[in-house]
């Protein structure tokens, strides 16, 4: 190999301090007895798929590396970054080492002992990558109910759950979406604590990833403001994710998941529970909703439609979600868990009755995300589904661009504008094949008849004949009331 003397000035250390979080995926290192001296190494990962070695042994201390910048003698990273790692490790780098080739490099690297290397990549705060992941722990069995519960229906014994089991998926897919390395840090400790504090409930579902996660920045922005404490209220309309991104928040910080829908009938009491029959002759006792479960086990509660509540029902979250953290409940005021985190939905739309405007004392307590409409149609519906076939996917995705059109510029098709109907579709053309009789079946069925208004589904058929399905043939309920019939 080639050695060359460490003339870096100090300060490129202090650089890489705060940025090699960009740069390096993971860090491990070994001790071992050799010829009776103790010899250490550090194998330094970095995202760019290139890797590096700290060998600091007979009083020698080598950073060993290949990268085609460092072989052509260009500006490289690494080389600050493995600087940054060796001072935070009270280590000095006296020379840079460059093998011939990389495969050079990685048969230096395989003659130590893999079994010797231990990841210390949390020690200098990267969000290291775990490589073996184990099983889940087993539910907590709740004690049998009493006709009297506590104020906090509390298990007793809450044995940790291991936050690294399916964490390699997670990084994955944070990486895949541009997530700042920075901010691993935080999801990995939040994820950590959700894991320590939080045990399942026979309410709450498990998370898990979804078949297809959330894809757009507002994934960045949620978590955010997650780790910073705060709750979320989710805006969009049908299409626009909020289910999906709910569902991969769980999944990315091993949140249990709680779900509660909104309705007028709501009142602040019955939010929290109300009492039901307990099966022993006329005896009651009080049954807490999954909404106050999750406030006072922990978890993430998804509470849907909120603004089907009526205005004086959503005072009971204001305690809850200002700094005083507590649940008002007909057994006793509780503390919030510390790990409990709340973010409700609300669909937009002029097709969506008895909704009530928000108490703005709430919306002041909560971070609001206004989810744009779906951004990748076609990937959507490919994922969804597994229909690949590149025009099919064109064709629903312009007969979607014609109803949004539509409803843009006349207001119409309103109901039709549904991902969802787009999904359905997409799934019965690949289950029953792909011709000119189920294209309108699956258009018709489940996209055009969802506008109940006859004029509407008429509008939609014409801008499609006048656009990009000209073949669209006319329904006999058409024909008869371009002839007049009522």
């Amino acid at each position: 190999m080639k050695f060359s003397r460490n003339t870096l000035p100090a300060i490129v250390s202090a650089q890489y301090k705060e940025k090699m979080i960009n740069y390096v995926s993971r860090i491990k290192r070994a001790e071992m007895f050799e010829d009776g001296k103790m010899s250490s190494y550090m194998k330094i990962d970095f995202l760019d798929g290139t890797t590096g070695l700290w060998v600091s042994k007979e009083g020698q201390s080598d950073f060993v590396h290949y990268c085609e910048s460092f072989a052509g003698k260009r500006p490289c990273p690494h080389l600050g970054c493995a600087l940054a790692i060796s001072e935070i490790a009270a280590g000095k780098i006296e020379r840079f080492a460059l093998p011939k080739d990389p495969d050079e490099l990685q048969t230096f690297i395989s003659s130590i002992p893999s079994s010797e290397f231990e990841d210390v990549s949390e020690a200098f705060d990267i969000p290291g990558t775990s490589e073996e992941e184990e099983p889940a722990v087993t539910p907590v069995t709740p004690a049998p109910a009493t006709s009297a519960p506590s104020p906090a229906p509390i298990s007793s014994s809450k044995p940790k759950r291991d936050w690294k089991g399916g964490w390699t998926e997670v990084e994955k897919y944070l990486l895949s979406q541009g997530i700042d390395r920075r901010l691993f840090v935080r999801i990995r400790d939040k994820r950590k604590s959700v894991c320590d504090l939080v045990a399942p409930t026979p309410m709450s579902i498990d998370p898990v990833a979804p078949a297809t996660p959330y894809q757009g920045k507002m994934l960045e922005r949620a978590l955010r403001h997650i780790v910073m404490g705060k709750s979320l209220l989710l805006i969009g309309d049908k299409g626009s994710g909020k289910d999906t991104l709910v569902n991969t928040i769980a999944w990315i910080l091993g949140y249990p998941l709680y779900l509660q829908t909104g309705h007028k009938g709501y009142t602040s009491e019955t939010i929290v529970g109300e009492n039901m029959p307990t099966g022993n002759g006329l005896e009651v006792a009080f049954k807490y909703t999954a909404y106050a479960t999750c406030v006072m086990n922990g978890g993430l509660v998804h509470f849907a439609e909120l603004n089907m509540l009526m205005p004086d029902a959503t005072s009971i979250f204001h305690s809850v979600y200002d700094d005083n953290k507590q649940l008002s409940t007909p057994l006793g005021t509780v503390p919030c868990h510390k790990e409990h985190l709340f973010i409700a939905s609300i669909n937009v739309g002029d097709h969506y009755g008895g909704v009530k405007a928000l108490n703005a004392a709430l919306k002041d307590r909560l971070a609001v995300l206004h989810l744009p409409y779906t951004a990748d149609f076609k990937f959507l519906i490919e994922s969804k589904t597994g229909l690949s076939d590149r025009h099919v996917l064109q064709w629903l995705e312009d007969i979607k661009n014609q109803i949004d059109l539509l409803y843009a510029t006349e207001g119409a098709g309103d109901e039709a504008r549904t991902v969802r109907g787009y999904i359905d579709a997409a799934t019965y053309l690949k289950e029953f094949g792909i011709n000119d009789q189920t294209k309108i079946e699956a258009i018709e069925d489940f996209v055009i008849n969802k506008c109940e208004d006859r004029e509407e589904r008429f509008a939609i058929r014409n801008q499609l004949r006048m656009s990009v399905w000209k073949s669209l043939p006319k329904t006999k309920e058409e024909e008869e009331y371009e002839n007049g019939a009522a």
